[in-house]
């Protein structure tokens, strides 16, 4: 009979596709943990490992427990230090501040009470005053900050040339538009990959820097490398614009408050949620939609490059039914061409997925975006258009059951490879790979992830971040998951197969795993890049050694968003 106090033994067994795997012990040995952590178990393996860890209270502790030293271990000598600091000038330091603090202290000490009462009321309605003229102030650049700048002397090269480029929560304000009105952008990093330096603050204005705010801060900033694209927030009474920036100067190239076609005002209502750039780098897609995702009559404004001049705006037409993939793992469509399912949507509602976006075909000919059918009793299924990048009309539908709530959407950057991936979030999340080379778009297959469930009814709230890779073979996927409860938590990144639809790699962590970008360097030694906690770290691409802190701002100032890498 075992001791009191011993913990039993639990089996549980996970499957997939491919049949069983393994048969894992609970508590897991700490070496399986650790051999996880550092990349030496097989796929499956570790697949299995981290979806335990996930749902068991038990090697979910002990698994962060370890996670802690072994971060630590891993990460000695990464930064080196310089010089060990000589204490006695930290001690005369304090001292000198201390006695700028204790002579006037001693001075109001003389004071009677009442004086002392005085000073301290005059100090309180002096900070009122601050406090209630901060927003102006801030705007006007009272408050500026210096432009950014790394911490971080020796880092891992992330690659022998090039450079990447990030977004801080830092903004400037820049002018020009033509009306007379003032936009506020957010400062753009320019790093050199090999030695972390930030290279260029962008944009080049005089105007001092800020810190940002929700409504400051930029919706999206794309680059095609020799011109950087920011899509402002709202601003100006409601009004959003595009301002394009040189990415070698500074210059602002152009702004243009977003119109229609006609110089109109958008719809009552419209707000623009995400911007894309054509693969020939000549037109710009700006999605347009409602609160809480509501439909307006232009989903799309379509921008020339060049100028910021908008020359169209798109209305798909509206979707009554569509055609369902066949089950996974069932006979191929060509088998029962007859028996396609076809689902009525004629009385369902429609509102944007995937946070609004819109994604380009690798060619340009098409533009897809997603959209949630649902009814009285929730999310039923997500529908993947097909609109013409020239005419906006819809062109076919994809329709994939299933309650979704939490997306992202990316399409391959190869012409050879036309795929679009959707990844839906967690519970059980998983990785669509839709075939858009067809006349029909078709569901290739998909690569289940895992992910943790609740049992106690909390609901789950996940942050996912998808980037494929330059030759259009692979995808990173990071998804930082937790329950409204705060009872299950889990952060995790994968490195998928697209053309062997399966995992290759995957690292979790016990915190926040954050954005990741691929490096498109050809490099044998290039590294990933992973937004943490507003710093950028360096990895191997295959996640086979421990993340290297790469970028940490001088004065705290966060990262918000890694905008692209470039050879």
């Amino acid at each position: 009979m075992p001791e009191t106090g011993t913990p039993y033994a639990r089996y549980s067994r996970v499957t997939t596709r491919r049949g069983t795997l393994r048969a894992l012990n609970c508590p897991l040995e700490p070496e399986l943990m650790v051999a996880e952590f550092s990349g030496e178990l097989p796929p499956d393996v570790a697949q299995a490992v981290r979806e335990h860890i996930a749902i068991c209270e038990t090697c979910g502790a002990r698994a962060v427990a370890l996670r802690t030293p072994y971060n630590l271990l891993t990460s000695l000598g990464a930064e080196p230090v310089p010089y060990v600091p000589d204490l006695r000038d930290r001690v005369r330091r304090k001292a000198a501040a201390e006695e700028q603090w204790l002579g006037p202290l001693r001075a109001l000490g003389a004071l009677g009470r009442y004086s002392v009462l005085a000073v301290a009321l005059g100090i309180v309605l002096i900070g009122l005053v601050v406090f209630m003229l901060r927003g102006a102030l801030v705007s006007s650049g009272v408050f500026a900050t210096a432009r950014t700048t790394n911490a971080l002397t020796h880092v891992v090269p992330a690659a022998p040339t090039g450079v990447m480029l990030a977004e801080t929560d830092k903004v400037m304000t820049v002018s020009g538009d033509g009306f007379g009105q003032s936009w506020q952008v957010a400062e753009v990093l320019v790093i050199d990959q090999r030695t972390g330096h930030v290279t260029r603050s962008l944009p080049a204005a005089n105007t001092g820097l800020s810190g940002g705010s929700a409504s400051s801060l930029p919706i999206a900033i794309i680059t095609d490398g020799q011109t950087v694209y920011e899509l402002t927030s709202m601003q100006n009474g409601g009004k959003q614009a595009l301002v394009a920036i040189n990415a070698s100067t500074g210059a602002t190239r152009f702004i243009r408050p977003l119109t229609l076609p006609t110089g109109k005002a958008l719809p009552a209502g419209a707000q623009a949620q995400s911007l894309a750039l054509s693969p020939d780098h000549q037109t710009l897609f700006v999605s347009v939609g409602g609160a809480n995702g509501k439909l307006l009559s232009v989903r799309a404004l379509v921008i020339a490059a060049a100028s910021g001049k908008v020359t169209a705006a798109y209305d798909p037409a509206q979707i009554t039914s569509v055609p369902l993939p066949p089950p996974t793992s069932s006979l191929p469509a060509s088998a029962f061409p007859s028996l396609t399912p076809i689902v009525d949507l004629s009385q369902m509602t429609f509102t944007e997925a995937a946070q609004g976006a819109i994604v380009p075909s690798p060619d340009g000919v098409w533009i897809f975006d997603a959209l949630y059918a649902s009814d009285a009793q929730g999310v039923h299924y997500l529908l993947i258009r097909r609109i013409n990048a020239a005419t906006g009309q819809t062109a076919q539908v994809l329709g994939l059951p299933g309650p979704f709530h939490s997306e992202q959407l990316a399409a391959s950057p190869v012409v050879s490879s036309p795929q679009l991936y959707l990844v839906s979030g967690s519970p059980d999340a998983i990785a669509y790979v839709i075939d858009i080379s067809q006349v029909q778009p078709t569901l290739l297959g998909d690569i289940p992830l895992g992910g943790p469930t609740t049992t106690n009814g909390a609901g789950l709230h996940d942050t996912l971040s998808i980037c494929p890779t330059a030759d259009g073979q692979r995808l990173y996927v990071s998804e930082d998951t937790g329950s409204t409860d705060g009872v299950v938590s889990a952060h995790t990144r994968w490195l998928l197969d697209m053309q062997g639809m399966g995992v290759l790699a995957s690292d979790s962590e016990g915190t926040s795993v954050g954005a990741i970008l691929a490096n498109p360097s050809t490099s044998q030694s290039a590294k990933v890049f992973a937004l943490v906690n507003g710093d950028i770290q360096v990895g191997a691409p295959d996640f086979s050694a421990a993340w290297s802190p790469w970028l940490h701002a001088k004065d705290g100032t966060p990262v918000l968003r890694l905008i692209a890498s470039q050879p």
